[in-house]
């Protein structure tokens, strides 16, 4: 009898066949295994779908920001530190105790536990008062205790932070990391009495490094609560400063890429020179409200 063997197409068809009808057994049985008993935990992977600040490897936040301000200046003249008059930015020279403002913020995940994170903060400040005594801001003396002059000034204050951070602590729904980062800080000071003619410019633009301390909890799949603290103090050839940066928020994943949140910040500076150069003292606290919309991948 001659043996008729099919051609290599027809018994690929029927090997395949023969796996397909095996694999549907076998993935009943499963099913059938599975409704007893759940799979060990070590086996357990999270749905691809799921999105939290601990997995984020990007994200650009749009941050409105409503804070109260409180300033303390003082301008002294060249190589005469304290003889500036102090001077509250509110209370002396009109600048408003709140603020609108906008905030950007970036975070770039570098490895599965290293992060960098990029904050801008810009806010420009202005008021106009009747001055009834006389005050020095700098090199220049504004005589008004004999005749009431009007003062306008304004303040542009920039910081841009740089902060690295490592998670020494991370699971599932939580991490905790600290690290270093650098504040750059610029403020640009005008005073003017125009009846007068006399008007005082000051730029001074410093780096200032901070400690960090971040951290995420990931309360469910929806819902996150994020915090961070970074400080630093100290004195240094005649310069005394401290800075501050404190932030905590609540958010809400809306969408995979898309998250809404709420959170206070609070900021605070204390500086003081008794350089040649541009002695003098700096003390600024920016606490408030925010409200701001999340775009992460």
């Amino acid at each position: 009898m001659q043996q008729r063997v099919g051609s290599p197409h027809v018994q690929w068809w029927r090997g395949s066949l023969l796996a397909c009808a095996l694999g549907a057994a076998l993935a009943s049985g499963g099913v059938a295994l599975a409704a007893d008993a759940p799979p060990p935990a070590s086996t357990y992977a999270a749905p691809q779908d799921v999105a939290s600040p601990i997995t984020d490897r990007f994200y650009l936040d749009a941050i409105f920001f409503a804070p109260d301000v409180r300033t303390l200046l003082r301008v002294d003249p060249s190589g005469m530190a304290g003889a500036g008059t102090p001077l509250s930015g509110e209370r002396d020279l009109g600048w408003p105790s709140s603020n609108h403002t906008g905030l950007l913020e970036l975070m770039f995940k570098l490895r599965e536990r290293s992060r960098l994170r990029v904050d801008y903060l810009q806010l420009d400040r202005s008021g106009s008062v009747t001055l009834d005594r006389t005050v020095v801001i700098g090199n220049e003396t504004f005589p008004c205790a004999t005749a009431p002059c009007n003062l306008q000034s304004t303040l542009d204050w920039k910081t841009m932070s740089f902060t690295y951070t490592y998670a020494f602590l991370q699971t599932e729904h939580f991490e905790l990391g600290a690290g270093l980062g650098v504040h750059l800080l610029q403020a640009d000071l005008m005073a003017n009495a125009p009846a007068l003619l006399e008007q005082h410019e000051t730029s001074v633009s410093s780096a200032f490094p901070t400690g960090a301390l971040d951290g995420i909890w990931s309360i469910s799949r929806r819902f996150a609560f994020t915090f961070r603290a970074q400080y630093l103090g100290g004195t240094v050839q005649g310069f005394t400063g401290s800075l501050g940066d404190y932030h905590g928020d609540f958010q809400y994943r809306w969408r995979r890429n898309l998250a809404i949140g709420v959170g206070d910040s609070y900021f605070r500076a204390n500086f003081e020179s008794e350089g040649h150069h541009t002695p003098g003292l700096v003390r600024l606290a920016i606490q408030g409200p925010e409200a701001f919309v999340r775009v992460s991948f």
